[in-house]
């Protein structure tokens, strides 16, 4: 409480119970607290990160409209959108992986400093999730391999597909559990620069494709990678809307707020009726 306005009624704060290295290039902080109780499902939530150095964070309020009234800078928290990789209700604790992109990274720089007690706030989860089918195509870069990891982690231990994951090189691969019907195979730039090869599109364009079933497909990843394979998969491939989630992760030289504002992360006009149509069902 802040005077006489409430926190934003959409927002939950949690503290970091834990951090762990993954690779050279990924760290997991492992967040809980008693307001993770009733948490929502879904594969993807907004952090509100406080900003560097600042002792006791401020909070969006809850305005008489009903929209979050926020703090000034450089009081204001900093938001970003990142995968759940794990929600453990039994244990109370939500797992969140972060690419370490070196600096000038908001949420990278709150990744590598964070230590047990710091506070972050959470909005959502929320997002579509990948569809069943009888084969699946999971397809993504670094920022998106949290994603593909928690959906290899869900799908029944009968499921076929394939996981393509764009890295830096093999330090970066994680050994991730998936079904023996999945084949998992790792994609190295090999000092290319994130966001400039075609290494996702060669790997999917190139697959043998399914003669019969119901192809779903998820690709999470750079703009243009993401734009390409969403053409691909619809005009060549024949996806309907139902059955394939194309979200841009990032877009190479803008910021998450640009390109959220200017492009919604590539959602497209067939991803949101879709969304609306699970919603509803």
């Amino acid at each position: 409480m802040d005077g006489q306005l409430p926190r934003y009624h959409g927002l939950r704060v949690l503290q970091v119970l834990r951090t762990h290295a993954l690779t050279p290039r990924m760290r997991r902080l492992v967040l809980g607290g008693p307001e993770i109780e009733g948490i929502k499902d879904g594969p993807n939530l907004k952090l509100l990160i406080p900003p560097e150095g600042l002792p006791a964070p401020k909070w969006p309020l809850q305005g008489a409209d009903g929209r979050p009234l926020w703090p000034e800078a450089p009081e204001r928290p900093i938001v970003r959108t990142y995968s759940v990789r794990r929600l453990d209700r039994a244990k109370g604790e939500l797992f969140v992986d972060f690419v370490l992109h070196g600096a000038g990274g908001v949420a990278a720089g709150f990744a590598a400093r964070a230590v047990p007690g710091d506070m972050v706030g959470i909005g959502g989860p929320g997002g579509r999730d990948l569809p069943l089918g009888d084969f699946h195509l999971l397809a993504g870069d670094q920022s998106g391999l949290p994603s593909i990891a928690a959906i290899l982690e869900r799908l029944p231990a009968n499921a076929v597909g394939a996981a393509f994951i764009e890295v830096p090189d093999a330090a970066e691969e994680l050994d991730l559990v998936r079904p023996a019907g999945v084949r998992l195979v790792y994609l190295h730039r090999a000092g290319a620069a994130a966001g400039t090869t075609t290494l996702l599109q060669d790997a999917v364009t190139s697959m043998p494709w399914p003669i019969t079933g119901r192809v779903c497909a998820w690709v999470a990843a750079e703009s243009a990678s993401a734009r390409l394979l969403r053409t691909y998969l619809r005009d060549t491939r024949h996806l309907p809307p139902r059955d394939l989630v194309v979200v841009g992760y990032w877009k190479r030289g803008m910021s998450e707020n640009a390109y959220q504002q200017a492009h919604d992360h590539d959602r497209d006009a067939d991803y949101h009726r879709a969304a609306a149509e699970e919603h509803a069902a």
